[in-house]
């Protein structure tokens, strides 16, 4: 009898964290902002954003859209990583609530993780570069766990500031709210940059030249890996 008693003492506990921790899962999940537009017309539109090369059969495109309409993010990563689709990273270059063409203004501030473009020692200023930032609304800064990004926040070498100083970006960029995503919480917000190419390059513009050419101030608030300590405070400006 009391090994009966054991049984049944250890399964209802079991049960009890189980369902703890699908109601903390739902909890987690139901604080980030519902799906309240789409910004792709159907599902061969959506595809576009994942499946390049046309080869996912119309179901589970179907089933894709149909889940990312309803902001139901874990069935969505499951089908993704089910059927090893774009190499694991979310559609729709991670966000919903999409809004495009957004013009940057004079005042704006935004921030990222990354590393340095190339090879660095720790000699110099870093070439910085990317398109995806996080607003910085009225002081308020995105968590790590909020951007949904797909490495620990340790591995990245540079956490920096991005302000806008000026009216002059010729180019525009594309809002959206973060897709839960990698096992991070998501529901930030992220700004693209449609960032041109660089002719002298032949790659898009980095951080360094968009700041070289007056339109930006990078400012390095830390560094997460700890590789690059001294760097902190440092400012690329023109």
């Amino acid at each position: 009898m009391k090994h009966l008693f054991k049984y049944f003492f250890f399964l209802t506990i079991a049960s009890f964290s189980i369902a703890c921790s699908s109601d903390r899962e739902e909890e987690t999940y139901s604080t980030i902002p519902p799906v309240t537009s789409v910004f792709y017309k159907n599902a061969d539109e959506f595809a576009l954003t994942y499946d390049t090369s046309g080869t996912v059969s119309p179901a589970i495109k179907d089933q894709a859209f149909n889940l990312y309409k309803e902001g139901k993010w874990i069935e969505l990563e499951g089908l993704f990583n089910a059927n090893k689709l774009n190499g694991g990273w979310p559609p729709a270059n991670g966000g919903y609530n999409i809004k495009d063409d957004v013009p940057f203004q004079a005042g704006q501030k935004f921030d990222r993780y990354s590393g340095a473009i190339g090879s660095y020692d720790g000699t110099g200023i870093p070439t910085l570069g990317g398109s995806f930032t996080s607003p910085i609304i009225n002081g308020y800064v995105y968590s790590f766990e909020q951007r949904a990004l797909n490495k620990p926040e340790n591995t990245y070498d540079f956490y920096y500031e991005i302000d806008v100083l000026n009216n002059l970006l010729s180019f525009t960029s594309q809002t959206a709210d973060v897709i839960p995503w990698f096992n991070q919480v998501g529901g930030g917000k992220q700004t693209m940059w449609k960032i041109p190419i660089d002719p002298t390059t032949g790659y898009q513009k980095t951080w360094n030249k968009l700041a070289e050419e007056g339109y930006i101030k990078v400012t390095i608030k830390k560094s997460p890996s700890g590789k690059f300590p001294k760097l902190v405070g440092t400012v690329i400006q023109k």
